[in-house]
């Protein structure tokens, strides 16, 4: 009977490659690491707006999971996110800003939800000395109409802060639409764009991951299934994961141990196949 764990076949405490933003499996690019400082550095002065691109699996789902673990704990911060910014009108966008606050909102107008959610974040950030981190996922879908309310709420501040910390995680899609709203472009403190993985740092990447499940050292890739996988992925760090994640599968129901190039080939082709190959896309 196969133990009920079939990673315990190569010597792994688990799955290494599951798709699910675990901040235990991020694997802390130079793009990663820099970008998480500098967010840091301007939530704790408080500079407002910070924007971070990225095509989807670059990394952005995990990164919200690290800002949401480093202040969600922390008694001194409010942390708020925002799963969608789909909304079909200037109520409903608030109204998911005050629920993403668990802020009651009886209220029925625009203005009143406004003057709401401009009275709690005065209160929390002078009267109770607290930082407020507003997290937006999926930015691509905010409307011209919505970026215009987020720029209305940063100008909710004092003189030597802003009383909201906004961070938008969005697809490159985001891009042009931000650019087009040039007083919402002056008042951003940070903007950064994650990149796809060298094929240096995918090997890296994988490797943690595998140091992460247990792995002690034993050969589990072959080197050229590493440039296969890189081929096939273009190092965006989600389809790299999928991509491990089936050969190495495969590769533990045959009985091989060790995974291959003629493996990786066969997932990517059927992945191929099935839904295209991945492009990087230039700015």
């Amino acid at each position: 009977m196969a133990p009920q764990n079939i990673y315990e076949l190569v010597d792994l405490k688990e799955d290494p490659f599951r798709i699910s933003p675990d901040p235990r499996y991020f694997y802390h690019t130079i793009g990663h690491d820099d970008a998480l400082q500098r967010l840091y550095l301007s939530i704790e002065k408080k500079n407002g707006l910070n924007i971070i691109y990225g095509d989807y699996g670059t990394g952005k789902s995990t990164m919200v999971e690290i800002l949401q673990r480093r202040y969600g704990g922390n008694e001194n911060y409010i942390v708020a996110k925002m799963a969608t910014a789909k909304a079909k009108s200037e109520y409903q966008f608030y109204q998911l800003i005050l629920n993403a606050f668990n802020i009651k909102n009886t209220a029925r107008s625009t203005l009143s939800s406004r003057t709401l959610l401009e009275t709690f974040s005065f209160e929390k950030n002078i009267g109770e000395g607290k930082t407020i981190i507003l997290i937006i996922d999926e930015g691509e879908a905010l409307t011209p109409t919505n970026i215009d309310i987020l720029r209305t709420l940063l100008n909710f501040e004092a003189p030597d802060q802003k009383f909201i910390q906004m961070i938008i995680f969005g697809q490159m899609e985001l891009l042009p639409k931000v650019r087009r709203r040039r007083n919402f472009v002056d008042r951003i403190s940070l903007s950064y764009i994650l990149n796809p993985l060298n094929i240096s740092e995918m090997r890296e990447m994988i490797d943690f991951r595998l140091k992460v499940a247990g792995w002690r050292g034993q050969k589990l890739f072959e080197d050229d299934a590493y440039e296969t996988i890189y081929d096939y992925t273009k190092g965006f760090p989600r389809q790299v994961v999928k991509l491990c994640g089936m050969s190495l599968e495969t590769c533990i129901m045959n009985g091989d141990f060790i995974v291959t190039r003629e493996i990786v080939k066969y997932h990517g082709d059927m992945e191929t196949k099935l839904y295209g190959s991945r492009k990087i896309r230039k700015i």
